[in-house]
């Protein structure tokens, strides 16, 4: 058995690039540590073990019970350099992410506040962490977080990169700073803390790649999906908090992990969440009545909001706290009631309200909305008025970009709205996917690429642009946006053979000389069919959008039964899908993940049913347990032999 001083070395725990770490026996105190042990490598550098003590030193003056709690370290003599501390029961956070993609914002918005709440203490201790990642954050007890490795990277400062320049670090978690100039602040650690959020929020990285090199470009460029996109279940008021610290400049971060922390108990408070640390033990112990509970309080609470709100006038946060609703409850009967009035209420205010709140998915629920209300969406493209007739036209909502007359196409006005019409039609690759352009002169809309303003009819005739005499308008051919339109958050864009890029907050347009032009979507995770899109990108001004569908790839289903039977899953409007227990059964998909009923029978036993939740392209496992017959009627009757 290895010893290190008083400490029995029992098992190897795990190891990383600069150390090793043991559980081990202390000896003269009677219990069992974690004990970190200095590679010899670095071991040889005496700087190295006098960096290692220092940072041993400022993390055991760390109290905080969010913090791996440090009991001991090597003296300038000892052999070996280590590091004792608190033995953590596990697991980490990246292993706990992945048993849980499916986890609830309130809980990740609560295990993240521990998180920041640890950063707190140690900015103000002055020690900046550099290493903040789901690997280095420890669930103990079942009940609380632990922040561990703080400090070790700073141990390098003077060989921040081996002999073959690599950056040494975490790529997917690295502040754009870090990797750009090596300089760090608190605020590097805040966009570090923000990549772990986002993991618990959505259920994957923000930043992702084939190699480190493309996902340290990613990086640099801030190229992830928007959180929104990924998951509209965690509501636009997370979203901006994600977003926020992940912003490429740290001034644009939060400043301190203080006021990290005060936006993130803030929203514990717009849900509901009275007791952030209480909700994740609670989770920890029963994760699925857990999960239902929160999710019914969280409604309760966003449709009171809303419904204030409204009475106080404040749009933009019923707009929020209602959108938020109908992602986690589809057919809230209070929530839709609520957007039906604000429907009603006037054609002229909704499509500022939307621009304002930026609420798309809420415009896409508008469009139901009212037409559960008997607001017939056609024959308000009849009449030409009010949010049903653009959100039927151009199936967003929001108010749509105009379009510049070509060929000779007469262009229609909403006067109702004062915002200009949507003209789509057949691509002209022959494909059946809409398209839609810009009228040409018209002016943006602040915040929303690809929507103008239409003129005002009220405004009297004003200066009169080229081809208003009746000859033709000149068209321009100079390079034009193109905003990408993909039916699915997660995807990859490559633009004319170039290389593939995550769409998201900071690729979502490009600028195109007018022509044909290809564009290769890859879906994450595996779930969609790739496919290659060929577009004529027809001069003009304004913005051009481009649809791009994906097509989901089938689910496959793997039922482990204890009898052999037949396996049946339905739901969501699909066919059903067939087979046995113990072979690989393929389920068609219209989305990305969905909930399905599963039943299988067998012969003398009774019909087992259960909830399955599938993923597009991706293998689901389930294990079910058929009960013996106990009644005549539990068995089909046997027809008696010939």
């Amino acid at each position: 058995m290895q010893r290190v001083e008083k400490y029995e070395v029992l098992e190897e725990l795990g190891h990383g690039g600069m150390a090793t770490v043991y559980r081990a026996r202390d000896t003269h105190l009677e219990r069992d540590v974690a004990l970190k042990i200095l590679h010899p490598h670095l071991r040889a550098s005496s700087e190295a073990r006098q960096r290692f003590a220092r940072e041993a030193k400022s993390v055991a003056k760390l109290k905080h019970p969010n913090i791996l709690e440090v009991y001991d370290f090597s003296g300038p003599d000892s052999e070996q350099s280590y590091i004792a501390a608190e033995l953590l029961t596990g697991p980490t956070l990246k292993d706990f992410g992945a048993q849980h993609p499916d986890l609830p914002a309130e809980i990740a918005v609560a295990m993240t506040l521990q998180v920041a709440r640890a950063l707190a203490v140690a900015h103000a201790h002055g020690i900046v962490h550099r290493d903040v990642k789901p690997e280095n954050i420890m669930l103990h007890e079942g009940r609380t977080l632990k922040l561990t490795d703080f400090g070790i990277a700073q141990i390098l400062d003077t060989q921040s990169f081996t002999a073959t320049g690599q950056i040494l670090g975490s790529p997917g978690h690295m502040a754009p700073e870090q990797i750009e100039t090596g300089e760090v602040d608190e605020r590097s650690d805040l966009f570090a803390l923000g990549t772990v959020l986002y993991y618990l929020a959505c259920g994957r990285l923000p930043f992702t790649g084939r190699n480190p090199h493309q996902i340290l470009r990613r990086v640099m460029d801030t190229e992830y999906a928007e959180p929104l996109r990924v998951r509209p279940s965690i509501g636009a008021g997370l979203a901006r908090i994600i977003t926020r610290c992940l912003a490429r400049d740290p001034a644009a971060r939060y400043a301190t992990a203080a006021e990290l922390s005060a936006a993130l108990s803030d929203w514990c408070a717009s849900v509901g969440l009275d007791d952030p640390d209480a909700a994740v033990v609670a989770y920890l112990a029963d994760p699925a009545s857990t999960a239902a509970r929160l999710t019914k309080a969280t409604v309760a609470q966003l449709v009171r909001t809303g419904t204030e709100s409204i009475r106080a006038r404040d749009i933009p946060t019923a707009m929020d706290a209602f959108n938020h609703v109908l992602a986690l409850d589809e057919g809230n009967a209070e929530a839709l009631r609520q957007i039906e009035s604000l429907g009603a209420a006037g054609s002229g205010r909704l499509p500022w309200v939307l621009a304002s709140a930026g609420a798309v998915i809420l415009a896409l629920v508008l469009v139901l909305t009212l037409r559960q209300a008997g607001s017939d969406a056609e024959a308000a493209v009849a009449r030409g008025d009010g949010l049903g007739a653009q959100a039927a036209r151009d199936g967003s909502g929001l108010p749509p970009p105009a379009r510049s007359p070509t060929s000779g196409a007469e262009v229609a006005l909403d006067a109702g709205s004062a915002v200009g019409a949507t003209l789509t039609g057949a691509a002209e690759d022959g494909s059946s996917e809409p398209r839609a352009e810009t009228l040409e002169g018209a002016p943006a809309a602040a915040g929303e690429a690809g929507t103008a303003a239409a003129p005002n009819p009220s405004a009297g005739p004003g200066p009169r642009a080229p081809g208003e005499h009746g000859g033709p308008r000149p068209v321009s051919r100079d390079p034009r946006r193109v905003l990408l339109r993909p039916s699915l958050a997660n995807v990859e864009i490559a633009v004319d053979g170039g290389p593939l890029r995550a769409f998201g907050p900071s690729f979502r347009e490009v600028t195109l000389p007018p022509g044909r032009h290809s564009f290769r979507v890859v879906g994450g995770a595996n779930c969609c069919v790739e496919r290659t899109v060929t577009r004529d990108i027809p001069p003009g001004e304004g913005v051009f959008e481009l649809p791009l569908t994906l097509e989901f790839r089938p689910a496959s289903v793997y039922v482990v039964a204890n009898v052999l039977g037949d396996v049946q899953v339905t739901g969501s409007g699909e066919a059903p899908a067939r087979g046995r227990t113990r072979e690989i059964l393929s389920v068609p998909m219209a989305r990305a993940d969905d909930t399905r009923r599963l039943t299988v029978t067998a012969e003398g036993h009774r019909v087992y049913t259960g909830v399955i939740r599938l993923r597009a392209g991706q293998l689901t496992e389930h294990r079910a347990t058929l009960e013996l017959a106990t009644a005549p009627t539990d068995v089909p009757p046997t027809p008696p032999p010939n």
